[in-house]
């Protein structure tokens, strides 16, 4: 495989970016959608302490391999002075930060002409902003158009995302005033199963052009921490609801430790880079009792959703993560014969203390 094929698979957007801290600050939402992946709505309380996000946003600036912070929810910006304080730290440290909105904040020119500016000025480097049919009965596709405009005049880029229920639904349709629009970037999704929205009849038969076989991010990681501290590797729809992804507590411990615990992970490193095809052969080798009992991915539209299937109950997960493990001695083994085979029993043993010697 050569290296081009480990490029990350990013959906939109042609910044480069490394790691990303993503940091999921609230489930208040002025919005209450049907197919929310964490049934965020107006009444729900849960906050990130801002102590906690503000140390987040310190870790990340002292770890080399972060390249930018995202905020989401939730809607990030219902706190407005805790987001203000967030992306004023961004700014202390120099480090870019993007923004998943709902938009709302538009409804009010003045109001999205300031808090665009304001962003702009602490290194606002994209906003996405949600917008369809579900998004339209709590925010105006009016708003989302003042407030895209107001990003995108700055020389920000926007990108607007819809989520419809059937392939075919676009925001050219919905949103033509942002047809063309510099800056402005319309995407079109399909929806997925996630909160009401399970119960909903979706043809993703009918959907075209090859099924995605590895994760979204196939070299560097988007770490995302929740309100409550729980960190995952990614920014999987399905994440709170998959017990087998959860990588530690950011509250905590140190965010370079979990960060390290998702780079060491043999398991994510196969899904991210191999697939879900390599995925499921090493399973099928080291544990075919696993493989005949484990969700197929023949069966659900894409990765995200196939390892949420796979992950989701713990007693599926903790015998994956045994296969993994003994995958891994395989081929540490395997890898020490080849070294044996070049250098020699003596040559070898030497190579391999001073090895230890210095990873201790």
């Amino acid at each position: 495989m050569v290296l081009s094929q480990y490029e990350d698979l990013r959906e939109w957007s042609a910044i480069l970016e490394k790691d990303v801290l993503v940091l999921n600050t609230t489930m208040t939402c002025p919005l209450s959608c049907d197919f929310c992946c964490y049934a965020c709505h107006p009444g729900r309380q849960e906050k990130m302490p801002i102590d906690q996000a503000l140390s987040l946003i310190d870790q990340a600036a002292a770890i080399e391999h972060f390249s930018s912070v995202g905020f989401t929810g939730g809607e990030p910006m219902v706190h407005r002075e805790d987001f203000l304080a967030m992306i004023e730290r961004c700014a202390l440290h120099g480090l870019p930060f993007t923004v998943a909105s709902s938009g709302y904040w538009g409804e009010s020119a003045e109001e999205a002409q300031q808090l665009a500016a304001r962003m702009a000025a602490c290194g606002l480097r994209r906003m996405n902003i949600s917008c369809d049919p579900s998004h339209a009965e709590f925010v105006t596709p009016e708003a989302v158009t003042r407030a895209a405009h107001a990003c995108a005049e700055r020389g920000i880029p926007v990108y607007i995302v819809g989520t419809f229920d059937m392939p075919g639904g676009t925001l050219r349709d919905f949103v033509p005033g942002l047809v063309d629009v510099p800056n402005v970037h319309l995407i079109d999704k399909i929806v997925a199963k996630t909160g009401r929205a399970t119960k909903w009849d979706v043809d993703y038969a009918a959907l075209t052009g090859p099924k995605v076989k590895t994760c979204y991010r196939r070299v560097h990681h988007d770490i995302v921490v929740f309100w409550d501290g729980k960190t995952y590797p990614c920014c999987s729809t399905f994440n709170r609801a998959t017990p087998g992804l959860v990588m530690g507590n950011a509250f905590a411990e140190p965010l370079a430790l979990i960060r390290a615990r998702i780079e060491a992970s043999l398991l994510l490193r196969v899904i991210k880079r191999e697939g879900f095809p390599e995925f499921y052969d090493i399973i099928e080798r080291i544990d075919p009792a696993l493989h005949a009992d484990m969700p197929k991915f023949e069966d659900y539209p894409g990765a995200c959703s196939t390892c949420h299937a796979v992950l989701r109950k713990p007693h599926i997960a903790d015998r994956v993560q045994a296969v993994f493990e003994t995958y891994r001695t395989q081929e540490i083994i395997k890898t020490m014969d080849r070294v044996e085979g070049v250098l020699g029993k003596e040559r070898a043993a030497a190579f391999f203390g001073n090895m230890l010697e210095h990873c201790s």
